[in-house]
């Protein structure tokens, strides 16, 4: 952390939104501490600043405001490429059932989340994301030392990327179908872990790393265990994350003969400081629902496609003023680019009418809109004097000029997170000139390639 100056480059500011907000031409952003100290014309800039600076001559890149991601699982990464029997997944169900519980979490351990972590959010930073909403699963881990969230703290603190985390609550019991049992008592498990790591890091307390209750979802718990979710919710001001409508509606509606946004109405779960994770199978009720309680919806069209979940109906989303924002849930790449091109193509094809999710509305649902989902829309966002320094620098390998009229055209045509060049998070140089600066990028490679192996060992898998 020191004072910089940004200068001579194309400065995307984003306030308050992409649409309306100032683009220099010639813009220079200078830091002080972790804070944006000014924001404007080059000259104009420097002639407000006084004192040592460490100067960037960004002529020829854009300077603008990192990218969030509101919803990662991070130790995720560690079944990417595993050899597993894909003939066993024929439907969501198997997917989540077997990929996501049987082989990953129930098996995850507190050594894994911390390798695993370590090397994602270097990947995000390398690639322009530089604030995340993790939500951490792996009930085995629990009740050991260190516990999931204390691994993936400590991996989110040395490599310096922004989160919020939380860990997943639920009465799941693991190696037990669903189907046949739930038991509060894990859910109980899972509180506790929240409520340990709260009391170190509760919303607002002027760090990087914060605390937001995780919960499953409505299906995996009861209404006993959604209501204390917003008791505990409310008490800490933390806010809660949590997947709703990503299976079919049917079993909710089987379940409880309601939906899963008419379930958490009921229960009091649904308010502005909640991030509906996915969000597919909704009717027009349901919907409404999600409107009125101004729920914040995040959106992850890589994974429902990979899933066969179906495509979340954001264009409606946005036509009612609902908060929709990016998350990828840390599969495939953990490019951010390649989230955000997805999200903007897929919509136009789904619904045959190139005219849906204009490039402005596709970098407000990738950064601004993720930062009001978050509750961070005053810290950060976008490029503001006195908020936060999280930005970053784009070298653009463009085979045409990118310039004010071009720039936006740029990011669904063109861009690439390799072209990100330097990334400030909280006013620290976390990446330079595409290299970490926080760790040593090839033993954070080989310890998570480590408990990769273990992992897929713990699954019958010979490496």
């Amino acid at each position: 952390m020191g004072n910089y100056l940004i200068k001579n480059g194309l400065v995307l500011t984003l306030d308050p939104d992409a649409f309306q907000g100032k683009v220099f031409p010639d813009g220079a952003v200078a830091i002080s501490g972790n804070k944006i100290q000014a924001v404007g014309p080059t000259q104009e800039v420097e002639g407000k600043i006084k004192g040592e600076y460490k100067k960037i001559d960004a002529q020829g890149k854009i300077v603008m405001p990192g990218f969030i991601c509101i919803h990662t699982h991070m130790p995720y990464i560690l079944g990417h490429n595993m050899p597993v029997d894909v003939t066993q997944l024929k439907s969501f169900w198997d997917m989540l059932q077997k990929m996501g519980w049987e082989w990953l979490e129930d098996i995850t351990t507190a050594e894994g989340i911390y390798a695993a972590t370590r090397y994602a959010a270097m990947k995000m930073l390398k690639s322009g994301t530089t604030t995340v909403c993790e939500l951490v699963e792996g009930p085995n881990a629990l009740g050991k030392k260190p516990s999931p969230l204390e691994a993936s703290a400590k991996a989110v603190e040395e490599i310096g990327i922004r989160a919020q985390i939380g860990f997943e609550v639920t009465e799941r019991i693991p190696g037990v179908s669903i189907l046949e049992k739930l038991e509060p008592k894990q859910a109980e498990k899972g509180f506790d872990e929240n409520l340990n790591f709260l009391s170190k890091y509760p919303p607002g307390n002027g760090s990087r790393i914060e605390g937001r209750l995780g919960i499953h979802e409505a299906f995996t718990n009861s209404k006993e265990t959604l209501k204390r979710a917003r008791e505990i919710a409310d008490r800490f001001k933390c806010g809660i994350q949590i997947h709703v409508a990503e299976i079919p509606r049917a079993f909710l509606v089987e379940k409880f003969g309601k939906s899963a946004p008419q379930v958490l109405e009921e229960c009091g779960v649904l308010g502005p400081d909640l991030i509906a994770v996915h969000c597919i199978d909704l009717n027009d009720e349901d919907m409404e629902i999600l409107r009125r309680n101004k729920v914040n919806i995040a959106h992850t069209p890589m994974t429902n496609s990979f899933g066969g979940n179906g495509v979340a109906k954001v264009p409606i989303m946005l036509d009612k003023g609902m908060n929709v924002g990016l998350g990828h849930d840390c599969f495939f790449t953990l490019d951010i680019s390649e989230y955000f091109r997805f999200m903007y193509l897929l919509h136009k094809a789904h619904n045959a009418n190139p005219m849906l999710i204009s490039p402005f509305q596709a970098l407000d649902i990738a950064i601004g809109n993720g930062a009001r989902a978050m509750g961070l829309e005053k810290d950060i966002g976008s490029l503001k004097e006195g908020k936060k320094a999280d930005l970053i620098i784009i070298n653009p390998d463009s085979p045409t000029p990118v310039n004010e009229k071009s720039v936006f055209s740029f990011f669904y045509m063109t861009w690439q997170g390799r072209n990100v060049e330097h990334v400030f998070v909280d006013g620290v140089q976390v990446i330079q000139e595409g290299k970490l600066t926080t760790g040593n990028e090839e033993e954070i490679r080989e310890t998570c390639l480590k408990e990769a192996k273990n992992l897929w060992r713990r699954n019958g898998i010979q490496v």
